[in-house]
Parts: structure tokens; C-alpha cells; sequence
């Protein structure tokens, strides 16, 4: 197939027409569904404005019904407080009685200014109710009585229900009564059963919060509601009436439905036929976006892509491929071969390839081949083959993805070369080390064959006996010995090789460690301190290495005070734990010195002026060479603690001890 880049469809014009075509009839459509709109309007509008007058009219009704029965109610009370002055306060209470039957709201009438309970009209309401409701209304009621103002007060939320008081002051003398009137009741009973079948009825304050909400058929729809202001007794109410009416619906008459189905046919039949414009129309769209998607993505890849058909001809290359070969596409496709890109001495060698790609036995993992660029320069490349098929499955030809490794041949060849140079590097590098290393660990037994020699001198002025001189010379033995070992053990740690293990005493350990560093610690001043927790356990291990390498704690310990401290002190403890031997030098010098602390344990890193940096990894790796580790902890009091967990000092002596015992 040939390269070539589609002119994007002129979308725009094709919508014009579209809309030309089914403009005229929708706008006749959209004329006939305006009048039939308008007209179901309007007469949804004459029945919505007569529901709503004669909710209003209902709603007035309503509050000149309720105004006048509480307004009989107050005068009722008012009559009552006047009589109280001559009749007596049995004949009192049986006229109360009298006038709650006829009165369902009022629910409780308390006498005089200290409003004792007088009748109590609600079965619900005990002694204890009655008195938390008269300390619930006194304040009101006394600012009343105190003025001498009779009327309704509150309104009083007691037990989740809206009360009101009203206050009747005697024109003469000191006669007070009060009633407590129910809200809720007061909708109940003062409104007409058909009244509240049709209405939702609430009475709110003056500020719109709901008192009391009276609901018998249904909630109201929220349609029709109309609020107008309520005066009981000098206090402001609203009322709110809400019909359960809801508003007139659409298709409330045949001839308006039979007209709005003919017209939803219509409607539909253009809907239908716009969408089938438009599916076809975005489709078409859609599929020119893919194919310039596609195309545009296939040449914006870097790996070069090459299509073969069944008889071995290229059908497509993408720009990749043509910029790794240095050939246009007019160049490749469907050319005879040998292809021109084919180094000219091997051509016979890349038509047998070309035939196994197109039998189908190239590698599925690919295979590495030279092409020849147009410039004559060999590109080494990567070839992928993979099977090409239609929108039906049928097999057409082969996918070739072509990958220019050329950059990453010239840089294996670079890092192979540099691995062989690093390789020669590392063997000087190790050999070095093994001096540094073995350099270092003998200084300490030379330092002290050094002092025995120079103890003989001494000894040789003063005429010493030859029992002294046999001592002396054995412990320049045993130190000449010592540095054998110390250099067999470095040249251990530094091959990786396992310790050499023995049975050893951990009091033994430490007497020999506290044998050389004495001199070291009286050098600078150290006041050593030993705690020893079980001297007699058994240790199994590599002794010369445990004790090269806490000598080189406490030395470096010793070490590390400033000049100006005075008091100094390192502390050797040793501890058995469940399952490791542990070993730890503490100072009370200024602490570490390092942001990281693990990075003190790296070779050639030391804080010393005069340090080669190789103690402290030594030490590492004996703890290691013992299944171990060496950490380090500032001291919150000052100083740094060095610890030496060795796990398999004790797990391998327990092994040995049983072991014994077995024998």
C-alpha cells in the first residue's frame, strides 16, 4: 500500500447541509408544539389562579375562625379572673372545667401570681409537669402581670410541643389567671375536619419558625399555599395553609392528548432521522480521525516499520525505517529484490532471511542483522516479525518492527572494554588493601614487642636474673605469634574466608584485652571499666579476630576525647543474651561526628587527622565473619557506644557443649 496523507473532511459543510435539509420541517414542528405549549398554558394558568383565590379565601376563613374561638376563649378566662373575686375557688374550678370541654386547647389554668396549679385538663400532664411548666412560663407571665396587661404570652416549647399562655388580670384587685393553651390542639380542634382534609394548615411564628403543623389526608403538594398574619390575643402568629391540590397536568383533556401524541410521533420520526444523519455523519468522521491517527502515529515512531506481502514485497515503510536506511518510500516499495539497503556481498544471505520471514519461521524473539545506509555506512539493527492480518483475520503479510541498535553495539563493546580495565583495577585495588589492612592489625603487637625490648634493655642495666629475661622472652614470643595470626586473620577477612574457631572463656577474652590496652588507656588518661556478666560462659570463636578487633574499639575510644576534657572514662561490657553474645565499648567523649552514622564502618573514612580509616570497617567485618553486626549509638548522656552482636558465638558453642556431653 502506498504512503499518503487523506485531506481531513470539511465536517462543517456537511452539518450545513444537514441542517438544511430538516431545518424547514422542524421549524414547522417547533410553530405547531408553541401554539399547543401556549395554549395548554393558559388554560393550566385560569384553573392554577382559581385554585389559588379559593385557597385564599379558605385561608381567611380560617384565621377569622380561629381568631374568633381563642379570642372567645381569653375573654372566657378574663370573665373567670373577675368572678374569682366574689365567687369561691370550688365554683371556680367547675366553671374552668366547663369551659375546657368546650375549649379543647386550653389544657392546664393556674390562679393567682404565683400560679398555682388550679385544673389540669391533660391526662398526660402529672404534678411534676404542671411545675415544670409554671417555672417554664413565669417569667413571661409576671412581666404581664406587672404591667397589668392581659393577653396571650410565649410561645413555650415543653415536651416537644408548642404551648402559649394566656394571662387574665382582675380590673379590680389582684386576681390573676393564667391558661396554657395547647398550639397543636388549638389547629385540631378550631378547624372544620373537611378544612383540614383538603389543607396542610401550620402555624408559624413571627419569625417563620413552625409551632404547630396540622396534617390529616396527606402532606400538602406545595402548589397552592398561601400565609397570612394571625393576632390571638396581642401576640403575632402566621398561618400558613398548603392545599394538597396539586397543579393542573399537562394532558388533563382528550383533544389536547390525542394532538401532543400525534405531535411526540412526529417528533420522534425526526429525531430518528436526524440521529441516523448524524451517527452516519459522525461515523464517517471517526474513521477519518483513526485513519489520520493512525498514520500519524505510525510516523511519528522511532522503531522503523516495514509491511511484507506473501510474495516478499514491501507495501509500506514508515519514516522511521526511511531515515534509518537513507531511502524515500518510492525507493522500497514493491522493488524487486536484492533491496537496496541490502549490503551488496550478502545478498543471497538476506533473500534466504527474507524467505524464512515469509514461510513463518523467523524467531519470535527476533533476530540481529546489518543493514547498508544509502551513505554506505553498516547500521546494526534489531528485526521483530509478527503476523499482518485483515479486518476479517485473513493473513495478508508480515509486520516488521525495526529497531537501530547500532549505539547500543558501540556501547557494549565500550563497557566490556572498561569491565576488563576495571577487573585489572580491582586486583591492584585488592592487593593494596590487603597491605593497608595487614599494615594496620600489626601495629599493636609491634607496638608491644617494642616495649618488651625496650623492658630486656632496662632489665640488662640493672642485672636482672634469667627467670625475668625467660619471661620476658616469652611474652615476646607469644606477641611475634600474635602477629602471625593477625596477619592470617586479615588475610582472611580480606579473601572472605570463615574464622578459625575455639573454645574460649569469655574471662580469658577480656584479661587478654585488658593486657593490651592498659598501656593505650594510661597514654590518654582513660579510666577503663569492665563489666563482665558471666565470665566462665564459653565462646566459640575466632579469638585473634574478636580480640584485634575490640582493642581497636577501645583504642579508638581512648582516641576520641578533646584536649580540654578532663574526666574520661570507657566502659567494656559483655553480655549473654538468648541467642548471641554481645560485646560494647562506651565513652563519654563529645559523641559522633558523622551526619551518617553507617558511614564511619566504610573504608579509607576515618574522623582522625592521622587515621587510615581501615579500624572501624575491620571490626565490621570480624562481627559479620561471626553471622553478626557492629551498630553505633550516640549516648543521650554523651559519648558514642559501639556494639558487637555475635549470634553464632553462641549458638554454635551450645552446639558444642551438647555435643560433648554426647560423647
Amino acid at each position: 500500500m502506498q504512503v499518503f496523507v487523506p485531506n481531513a473532511p470539511n465536517l462543517k459543510k456537511i452539518k450545513r447541509r444537514q441542517a438544511l435539509r430538516f431545518g424547514v420541517p422542524v421549524l414547522v414542528f417547533l410553530l405547531l408544539m408553541a401554539l399547543m405549549v401556549a395554549a395548554v398554558y393558559y388554560a393550566q394558568q385560569d384553573e392554577r389562579d382559581e385554585s389559588q383565590s379559593k385557597l385564599i379565601a379558605d385561608a381567611l376563613w380560617a384565621r377569622q375562625n380561629i381568631q374568633f374561638q381563642v379570642g372567645g376563649l381569653i375573654n372566657s378566662l378574663q370573665a373567670l379572673t373577675n368572678d374569682s373575686l366574689i365567687y369561691p375557688s370550688d365554683r371556680l374550678a367547675s366553671s374552668v372545667n366547663q369551659l375546657g370541654r368546650s375549649s379543647g386547647e386550653l389544657v392546664a389554668v393556674f390562679r393567682g401570681p404565683e400560679l398555682s396549679p388550679l385544673v389540669n385538663l391533660d391526662e398526660n400532664f402529672d404534678d411534676l409537669d404542671l411545675e415544670t411548666a409554671r417555672q417554664l412560663i413565669s417569667g413571661a407571665v409576671r412581666q404581664r402581670v406587672e404591667s397589668r396587661l392581659g393577653g396571650l404570652v410565649g410561645p413555650f416549647l415543653f415536651q416537644g410541643k408548642n404551648y402559649a399562655a394566656s394571662v387574665s388580670v382582675a380590673q379590680r384587685g389582684d386576681a390573676v389567671t393564667v391558661g396554657l393553651l395547647d398550639l397543636d390542639l388549638m389547629l385540631e380542634k378550631e378547624l372544620p375536619w373537611w378544612f383540614a382534609q383538603d389543607n396542610q394548615v401550620e402555624l408559624l411564628d413571627a419569625s417563620g419558625a413552625i409551632l404547630s403543623r396540622l396534617v390529616k389526608a396527606s402532606p400538602g403538594a406545595g402548589v397552592y399555599v398561601h400565609t397570612t398574619s394571625l393576632e390571638l390575643g396581642g401576640l403575632q402568629f402566621q398561618l400558613r395553609v398548603d392545599s394538597i391540590q396539586e397543579g393542573p397536568r399537562l394532558f388533563n383533556y382528550g383533544i389536547t392528548g390525542a394532538l401532543a401524541f400525534l405531535l411526540l410521533l412526529l417528533l420522534l420520526s425526526f429525531i430518528m432521522l436526524w440521529r441516523d444523519s448524524r451517527r452516519r455523519l459522525e461515523i464517517e468522521a471517526r474513521l477519518e480521525e483513526e485513519k489520520l491517527f493512525r498514520q500519524s502515529m505510525q510516523d511519528s515512531m522511532a522503531v522503523g516499520l516495514r509491511v511484507w506481502d506473501l510474495q516478499g514485497f514491501i507495501r509500506y515503510v514508515n519514516p522511521a525505517f526511511c531515515n534509518m536506511v537513507g531511502y524515500k518510500p518510492e525507493d522500497l516499495i514493491g522493488i524487486p529484490q536484492p533491496l537496496p539497503y541490502w549490503p551488496s556481498k550478502s545478498a543471497e544471505e538476506y533473500k534466504r532471511l527474507v524467505a524464512d520471514v515469509i514461510s513463518g519461521n523467523a524467531p519470535p524473539e527476533g533476530f540481529e542483522t546489518v543493514y547498508q545506509h544509502q551513505s554506505g555506512r553498516l547500521i546494526d539493527v534489531l528485526i521483530v516479525e509478527a503476523p499482518l492480518k485483515d479486518g476479517r483475520g485473513v493473513h495478508t503479510g508480515w509486520m516488521s518492527s525495526v529497531i537501530d541498535i547500532t549505539d547500543r553495539k558501540r556501547s557494549e563493546s565500550l563497557i566490556a572494554e572498561q569491565q576488563e580495565k576495571l577487573q585489572s583495577a580491582s586486583r591492584f585495588a585488592l592487593v593494596g588493601e590487603v597491605a593497608s589492612n595487614i599494615a594496620h592489625e600489626l601495629n599493636q603487637p609491634l607496638a608491644t614487642m617494642v616495649s618488651y625490648a625496650q623492658a630486656g634493655m632496662n632489665l640488662s642495666q640493672r642485672g636482672a636474673s634469667i627467670e625475668m629475661y625467660a619471661q620476658l622472652f616469652e611474652k615476646l614470643r607469644d606477641q611475634a605469634q600474635r602477629a602471625g595470626r593477625v596477619v592470617g586473620s586479615v588475610q582472611n577477612l580480606v579473601r572472605k574466608r570463615r574464622p578459625m574457631r575455639e573454645n574460649v572463656r569469655v574471662a580469658d577474652l577480656i584479661d587478654s584485652i585488658r593486657f593490651m590496652v592498659n598501656s593505650t588507656a594510661m597514654l590518654h588518661q582513660v579510666r577503663l571499666h569492665f563489666d563482665i556478666g558471666t565470665p566462665d560462659f564459653m565462646l566459640h570463636i575466632d579469638r585473634i579476630m574478636v580480640e584485634q578487633a575490640l582493642v581497636n574499639l577501645v583504642k579508638n575510644a581512648s582516641e576520641a576525647f578533646m584536649a580540654s576534657q578532663r574526666i574520661r572514662n570507657v566502659w567494656i561490657r559483655t553480655r549473654v543474651l538468648d541467642n548471641s553474645f554481645e560485646l560494647s565499648v562506651r565513652d563519654d567523649g563529645p559523641g559522633l561526628t558523622l551526619n551518617n552514622a553507617n558511614k564511619m564502618f566504610e573504608s579509607l573514612v576515618s574522623t582522625k587527622p592521622d587515621g587510615l580509616g581501615l579500624g572501624l570497617s575491620l571490626c565490621r567485618s570480624v562481627a559479620e565473619s561471626h553471622g553478626g553486626r557492629l551498630k553505633a549509638e550516640a549516648v543521650p548522656t554523651g559519648g558514642t557506644c559501639f556494639t558487637m552482636d555475635l549470634p553464632m558465638a553462641v549458638k554454635e558453642s551450645m552446639e558444642g557443649e551438647q555435643s560433648v556431653g554426647v560423647n
